[in-house]
């Protein structure tokens, strides 16, 4: 036995209209299904990325938050530091840093061996990474650093079209 990849993440969160209209409209998440509110049991909200997911849903939302979240960077208590989403180019990336930037729930943009990234804060604060996958043969293990990504170079090292990760067909 061996597990194989995440299937899905469910966040508590404060307000479900509010976080569903962040994950839907900022980041682009379809609204599949919802499972109404039952005698124990809140409302939960079912989302997948659109066209690309083989899952029923990939993240769900529950309104059952009730602590706020500490600053970005600040100790928390155990559990989830952030989780992260993938686009298919530097392209798509870079637009979708625009458009955090625009609706002020951008954090900052990484540069990293493995991948470049986006961070934002959905409304309750989580910490989410959206990034772009660098081509495999560009991946390293032993020398790891963390730096502003700069789009105009990483377009001239690898384009700003070029697909990667599951959008070029690679295992999840």
């Amino acid at each position: 036995m061996s597990l194989r990849r995440i299937n899905h993440v469910v966040l508590s969160v404060a307000d479900l209209d509010r976080s569903t209209a962040f994950y839907r409209d900022a980041l682009g998440l379809e609204l599949v299904s919802t499972l109404p509110a039952q005698d124990n049991w809140k409302e939960m909200r079912f989302f997948r990325a659109p066209g690309s997911s083989s899952n029923h849903h990939d993240l769900a939302i529950i309104a059952n938050a009730t602590l706020p979240l500490p600053g970005w960077g600040q100790p928390s208590a155990p559990g989830l530091f952030h989780f992260a989403f993938e686009l298919g180019t530097i392209g798509e990336l870079q637009q979708l840093g625009a458009r955090l930037k625009q609706i002020g729930a951008w954090v900052e943009e990484i540069e990293q061996p493995m991948h470049l990234s986006v961070y934002t804060r959905d409304p309750d604060g989580l910490a989410i990474e959206i990034v772009w996958r660098t081509p495999n043969a560009d991946w390293t293990y032993e020398d790891l650093w963390r730096r502003p990504l700069d789009y105009d170079t990483a377009g001239q090292r690898w384009g700003a079209a070029l697909a990667t990760g599951s959008a070029a067909g690679e295992a999840a």
